[in-house]
């Protein structure tokens, strides 16, 4: 613990040596200097390696706690977890049987990653402890031009201004008897974790590709101003070759961003992987491997670029007057998509509120919010038709 609980401090101090340079900049109604930005960059890259180290250091312990023996309650426990649980249900009673050991919110969040599209894909994870966050967005670079000698040089000033980032609670509940709590072997709490994890990941999910912005929901990628689109058409198509991600891929280029990451509803790859090659007498799959049969799977990418599917994906958009429900596809750069995470993510236990039931509650809550600051990074392929 001793190692983690050092990098927990180095990380906290990069950040908020990062969040000094934005508040000093943000009090004296400015920009950050070329300087100061130069600063911001390397203590954000640092805050992101420790990070990395840190959730390293997670999975290893989370792989050794499944891989131990079960134990019953009254048993000593030679992990937190362990112990966490056998102080809320047999020692805590009123309020004070919340207790929220702070390595598991990060345990919690670690396995939120895995199982949340958006956060696997590659999304920056930024953490604070402030209730918002403001992040420099550069909009274009100072221009040159060939100029003759002795004459004067024209001048073309770089553009670039902020964006807001405030994260919103996001947050699940579950019951459960106190008995099967104490019985049950191996723990129960296992079960009723994870499952509270595939509940807020499935919800960050629908936020972060979907949200609308309206308060206490995030603004989703579908909603971000100025991200790249590709249509399938008026009224949508059913896609019957991989044209749409080729264009997305190239606007991305054009962008000066890459194209390595795509997100889509299952029903989208499903009719994706059912489109033939365009030959006649040929009835292979286009995306199957040349060498390939039918009895071989599909690779799940697209030009080399990964595929993630979400079934919070919308698959119920209006395109056009067909009176046709279509879905969206969404294609990015995933460093330069930006989730913002409050340090005070917490998994507590309760045996107060259900006293007179003889039940407990475990309740998660994490905070989050969205933002792109480089909105050229994204494309949205809309349209896709059954």
């Amino acid at each position: 613990m001793a190692v983690i609980d050092e990098l927990r401090d180095r990380r906290r101090e990069v950040r908020t040596a990062a969040d000094d340079l934005l508040t000093r900049a943000s009090g004296e109604e400015r920009d950050l200097t070329a300087e100061e930005l130069e600063q911001y960059q390397t203590r954000v890259s640092e805050e992101r390696e420790v990070q990395e180290r840190i959730e390293e250091m997670r999975d290893s312990e989370v792989r050794e706690l499944r891989a131990g023996a079960a134990r019953q309650p009254d048993q000593p426990s030679e992990h937190p977890l362990g112990e966490w649980l056998v102080r809320a249900i047999s020692g805590a009673s009123g309020a004070g049987a919340a207790f929220t050991p702070s390595e598991f919110p990060s345990t919690f969040f670690d396995r939120l990653a895995a199982a949340s599209v958006g956060l696997a894909s590659g999304f920056a994870v930024v953490q604070t402890e402030r209730d918002s966050v403001v992040f420099p967005r550069w909009m274009s670079d100072t221009t040159a031009a060939w100029t003759a000698e002795g004459a004067t040089i024209s001048s073309t000033d770089a553009n670039a201004d902020t964006v807001t980032a405030t994260p919103r609670k996001l947050a699940g509940l579950q019951p459960i008897s106190n008995e099967t709590l104490a019985d049950s072997s191996p723990s129960l709490f296992e079960v009723v974790a994870s499952g509270l994890v595939r509940a807020i990941a499935l919800k960050a999910d629908l936020g972060f590709f979907e949200g609308t912005g309206t308060a206490p929901e995030i603004r989703g990628l579908k909603n971000v101003a100025g991200i790249g689109t590709v249509s399938m058409g008026v009224n949508g198509a059913i896609p019957t070759n991989l044209d749409a991600f080729a264009d997305a891929i190239g606007t991305l280029q054009q962008a000066n961003a890459e194209g390595s990451a795509i997100v889509m509803h299952p029903r989208t790859w499903q009719g994706l992987s059912k489109v033939k090659e365009q030959t006649t007498g040929n009835n292979k799959p286009l995306l199957q491997d040349s060498a390939g049969s039918g009895a071989q799977g599909i690779q799940r990418s697209l030009y080399g670029v990964p595929v993630y599917l979400s079934s919070q994906i919308s698959i119920t958009e209006t395109q056009g007057t067909s009176g046709a429900v279509a879905s969206s596809a969404y294609v990015y750069q995933p460093d330069q998509v930006v989730v913002v995470q409050r340090s005070d993510v917490a998994v507590e236990l309760d045996s107060s509120r259900l006293f007179n039931s003889d039940q407990s509650e475990i309740r998660a809550i994490s905070r989050l919010d969205l933002v792109v600051p480089n909105p050229a990074a994204v494309v949205r392929v809309l349209g896709i038709l059954a």
